[in-house]
């Protein structure tokens, strides 16, 4: 089996500043709470600063308090566009307990206002030359969300495969 560092192996695709939009429930299921919620954010470093990321994530809180993120999202930098196919988790810090499913699904539940970790990978696709090699690789997404007021802070750093 072969292994590799891709933790020292790594390039900044962009770090970014947004806020989450409402979360607007969809209702409990088996696997948790369904929830859908749009977000939008400026990008502060890499090779697309200056540029905004969006998009529409759906989101699923587990009986056990973790989140999973399924989310399409685009990058728009002048005429460069890039679209990420993200997946991953938002975790609570240990010291928040979860209150439960049926608490969080009541009218008037508010998040507590503290930041929960975000971890998970992309997938990309671009039609600009300039960044084919984004269409073959990963990007390892890490940050940080407050649910209560929507603060998101987000990097992504491309994983060389090589």
């Amino acid at each position: 089996m072969m292994t590799t560092d891709t933790a020292r192996r790594t390039e900044l695709l962009y770090r970014f500043e947004g806020t989450l939009g409402e979360l607007y429930p969809i209702g409990v299921f088996d696997d948790g709470i369904r929830f859908h919620n749009q977000f939008d954010g400026r990008i502060t470093d890499g090779p697309f600063a200056g540029g905004r990321i969006f998009g529409l994530d759906r989101f699923t809180l587990r009986p056990d308090g973790v989140g999973v993120i399924v989310a399409p999202e685009v990058v728009e930098a002048g005429d460069t566009r890039l679209a990420l196919d993200v997946r991953g988790y938002v975790v609570p810090p240990e010291h928040v307990p979860f209150p439960g499913l049926e608490a969080v699904a009541s009218p008037g539940f508010v998040f507590p206002d503290v930041a929960f970790r975000i971890t998970g990978a992309a997938t990309m696709q671009t039609a600009d030359p300039r960044y084919a090699q984004l269409n073959r690789t990963v990007a390892v997404i890490e940050g940080e969300v407050n649910m209560a007021s929507g603060a998101l802070s987000v990097e992504a750093r491309v994983a060389d495969l090589r």
